[in-house]
């Protein structure tokens, strides 16, 4: 608690703790509980912890009598096993995300990793190693952003996994189209974006160590979730290369 303490205050100094959204000042101890996250922006958060599609992960608004598949998925093939996002994108956590992605805000990442934590409440996840593959940004975009928010939300996630978890960070895709952002389409366009526009990094290249062997376990990590579409590409792309035991999506929030 001591060493955690003392890292708060450094990057406390670095960056002010304020909330992300409302901007008020933050007290040292809530930073340890929820950085840049005030207590009554947390509230409106809403969490999907039960209540979602087995597959997918979309989040139901009514019960559901047989709630194996729902109406996103039921009629496609998706590349994962199985997706679980931490919140809802709407209000306070649609903000901070802008912020985060389209505000250059990167000390956010902390707070996403923590938001992002959320999803352990789902037993499947519970096994006892994984290898984080982030969805990638094209270099285009990267260079225009200034880092890859997946990417930074995978390496919060694996510094706040649950003890005896063991998580590597294995950024084995790469995007080798520059598509439309998914947040400017209609559901149409949203399937058919991302197809074609991922390939595996080490194509053409021999296999070594740090390619997934028969058995292992890939957690696909992205901002948000809408219908799925860019995270099942990526799964798609792996399953193409390797024999994988499992593949689930991981986000933060879902559209």
């Amino acid at each position: 608690m001591k060493l955690n303490l003392v890292v708060q205050a450094v990057k406390g100094w670095i960056y002010p703790p304020a909330c992300g959204v409302c901007e008020i000042p933050l007290p040292s101890q809530r930073q340890l509980v929820r950085p840049f996250l005030c207590e009554d922006c947390e509230e409106s958060l809403v969490a999907i912890e039960d209540g979602y599609c087995q597959v997918c992960g979309q989040r139901y608004d009514a019960p559901m009598i047989n709630p194996s598949q729902c109406a996103n998925c039921g009629d496609r093939e998706m590349g994962f096993d199985f997706a679980v996002s931490a919140f809802r994108s709407s209000g306070v956590a649609r903000e901070l995300m802008h912020r985060f992605k389209y505000g250059k805000q990167i000390h956010l990442a902390r707070l996403m990793g923590s938001l992002v934590s959320n999803v352990w409440h789902d037993q499947r996840l519970l096994e006892d190693s994984w290898w984080v593959v982030p969805v990638p940004l094209h270099y285009k975009r990267q260079r225009e952003r200034g880092f890859n928010q997946s990417h930074e939300i995978a390496r919060e996630m694996i510094r706040l996994a649950p003890a005896g978890m063991d998580l590597k960070l294995k950024p084995l895709i790469r995007r080798s189209l520059h598509t439309v952002r998914q947040a400017q389409l209609d559901r149409k366009d949203r399937l058919m974006n991302p197809l074609g526009a991922f390939e595996y990094k080490g194509k053409g290249r021999s296999r070594g160590e740090d390619e997934p062997s028969n058995g292992v376990r890939i957690l696909i990590i992205d901002d948000v979730m809408t219908t799925g579409s860019t995270v099942s590409e990526c799964a798609a792309v792996l399953r193409n290369e390797f024999n994988i035991e499992k593949i689930a999506g991981i986000s933060v929030m879902r559209g």
